[in-house]
């Protein structure tokens, strides 16, 4: 199984990182897995020209942007994990606009033509938070993988989230399974 994890956390090192870490070790020869940071990479979100659903386009979308090489990797993957801290409610931006971007991967109209069907998603979160504040975030990936033909295989929330307790060893069990769920 190819698996590619999408970290939008801004912080290199910060609490979403550390449980990237830990979940990676976790997960060591489950898949292979690649994790690509986009905080700082140049991803718009769509600007609705709707080209992509008249047309299957080469490049897939016609900003040109750092999602020209994210596709690939999109849709050579069998499992997408996303890794965002919640910013008021919601995954961080970085996260929001790939997302977003992905529309041009399916004709929604009538899914013809869909290069999403099929794959898998899941998610995990930091927060600052009590877990709920990580509900509408979650919900929205859920439709969103609803709409679109993919397996939805969860979330793994960290409330109140520290480094150091990530780091500790207090969620193994939780992580364990969510790797459980997620490389069934």
């Amino acid at each position: 199984m190819k698996a590619l994890l999408i970290n939008g956390s801004p912080r290199e090192g910060g609490n979403t990182s550390e449980l990237v870490k830990q979940f990676m070790n976790a997960a060591c020869g489950k898949a292979d897995i690649e994790e690509v940071r986009i905080f700082g990479k140049d991803i718009s979100g769509c600007n609705n020209c709707g080209t992509c659903q008249k047309t299957i386009l080469r490049e897939h979308c016609t900003i040109s942007d750092d999602m020209s090489d994210l596709y690939p990797k999109f849709i050579s993957s069998d499992l997408i994990i996303f890794a965002s801290p919640i910013y008021m409610w919601q995954f961080t931006p970085c996260t929001l606009a790939f997302i977003n971007r992905l529309h041009c991967l399916c004709w929604s109209s009538d899914l013809e033509y869909n290069e999403m069907a099929g794959k898998s998603m899941a998610v995990l979160i930091t927060s600052s938070d009590a877990e709920d504040a990580a509900d509408l975030a979650a919900a929205g990936l859920r439709e969103f993988c609803g709409f679109f033909s993919i397996s939805y295989k969860g979330d793994l929330r960290i409330p109140f989230a520290g480094k150091s307790r990530i780091s500790s060893g207090e969620y193994d069990g939780e992580i364990r399974e969510f790797i459980g769920r997620v490389f069934r």
